[in-house]
């Protein structure tokens, strides 16, 4: 059947060209819709770098009230309640970061160290409803004027609004070895 189509064709080029230009008008019209519906000038007008800063800001506080003062009261103020942590391997959620930080606590106490706390923002993007963030965090662990030792990883976070404020529901680490 296809061979007798294509020798009527063939003996009759005026009556493909018909169907050639209805074939490519369709695919035009097809192509034109799809490009109309694409998200991207959705994604672009919701950009909006006051709460991307927003985010950065919540991600170097949650550190600092989190992991440097160790403070597992912030953990609600900074983490939705089903947050997850990924890193090296391990899930943490809100729970098991406030064990590790109150054994945390007891070592800062014997040892009279601090965490600082230090970014490098590799990107970020906003959709409907959440930023996303990727980073560079490094901390430093210091003992007075001496530097006890030093971390380095590569992270992305996941914010989300709750009742007007960010919040972060995830985070995904990376070690980097030097």
């Amino acid at each position: 059947m296809k061979k007798e189509m294509s020798l009527f064709y063939m003996k009759n080029p005026m009556k493909f060209l018909p169907t050639l230009l209805i074939a490519i008008l369709f695919s035009a019209c097809e192509t034109g819709t799809k490009a109309e519906s694409q998200p991207q000038d959705e994604i672009a007008a919701i950009a909006n770098p006051s709460e991307i800063d927003s985010v950065k800001r919540l991600i170097e506080s949650s550190f600092e009230g989190i992991w440097s003062e160790l403070d597992t009261s912030r953990i609600k103020t900074f983490h939705t309640e089903d947050f997850i942590l990924l890193e090296a391997g391990m899930v943490w959620n809100n729970d098991s970061i406030a064990n590790y930080l109150l054994d945390e606590q007891k070592r800062m106490l014997e040892g009279k160290y601090q965490r600082l706390n230090r970014f490098k923002y590799v990107k970020a993007v906003q959709s409907p409803g959440n930023i996303w963030v990727a980073y560079q965090n490094y901390g430093t662990w210091v003992q007075g004027s001496d530097t006890l030792g030093t971390a380095q990883w590569l992270e992305s976070a996941i914010a989300v609004k709750e009742n007007g404020q960010w919040k972060l529901q995830q985070l995904h680490s990376t070690p980097i070895q030097r």
